[in-house]
């Protein structure tokens, strides 16, 4: 799965990106170590990450809630996870959706997005305990991640976004880190067939990111606390280890 990420860029640099018309935002976002909403006790705390989607003038950035949140729990929390949504292996993902309550109203609307983030954490699952990764990007700023996004209404009559991001089998980097799943990655050339593109074409995208597309190190056990977000979490542990 892909459940914590991190996102350190300027709104120019996503606007340029993306090339959003809209006017830039001054500063950024900067945030190391980002996991879905989750709730203590009666209070929620939110979780938004900027998301990229189809709108009626070409492209927008919106402030979407992690995990996706369906429509009939109007706007609560869910009690399960939502915050990825799997693809099978060898099952096309319009069949495995098809069977998911949870998700397969944003397919059929086609309500796609894709999530950009400058990296994003996974843990060992043969190391006791877990040793976590961080895993950028060769080239460039950001990885950019297949989504779904949909809407829950409130009762106060608005609609809470939220979004999932699309999962697949992993690439050669992630089983040598010891990691079972990879989010999907979208390329730019394919950037406007995930977000507009028919839903066969849309579907021919989830697979696994190419091999040369990323790299990992290992970083510090504090990224487990998903509320550690210290400047340590960007050392290369091994390099520290070594160097110390």
């Amino acid at each position: 799965m892909c459940g914590r990420v991190g996102l350190a860029y300027s709104w120019k640099q996503l606007w340029e990106l993306f090339n959003l018309s809209s006017p830039v935002p001054d500063d950024g976002i900067r945030v190391l170590n980002l996991g879905p909403s989750w709730k203590s006790g009666d209070q929620v705390h939110w979780s938004r990450v900027p998301v990229i989607r189809a709108a009626p003038a070409g492209r927008e950035a919106a402030g979407l809630v992690w995990p996706l949140i369906p429509a009939w729990l109007k706007g609560e929390l869910p009690k399960f996870s939502t915050a990825n949504c799997r693809s099978e292996k060898g099952v096309p993902f319009s069949e495995t959706v098809r069977k998911k309550p949870t998700f397969r109203g944003a397919w059929k609307h086609q309500r796609r997005c894709l999530v950009p983030v400058s990296w994003f954490y996974e843990w060992d699952q043969r190391s006791k305990p877990k040793q976590p990764w961080r895993i950028l990007p060769r080239d460039g700023d950001f990885l950019v991640m297949a989504g779904l996004w949909d809407r829950s209404p409130l009762p106060d009559g608005s609609d809470l976004e939220s979004f999932t991001i699309v999962t697949t089998e992993p690439n050669r980097l992630l089983t040598d880190i010891g990691h079972h799943r990879a989010p999907v990655m979208i390329d730019s050339s394919d950037w406007e067939t995930w977000l507009s593109g028919e839903p066969s074409d849309a579907e021919s995208l989830i697979k696994p990111p190419v091999d040369d597309l990323m790299h990992a190190h290992q970083v510090t056990t504090r990224v487990n606390n998903p509320g550690y977000e210290e400047e340590d979490l960007l050392e290369d542990l091994k390099s520290k280890q070594q160097t110390g």
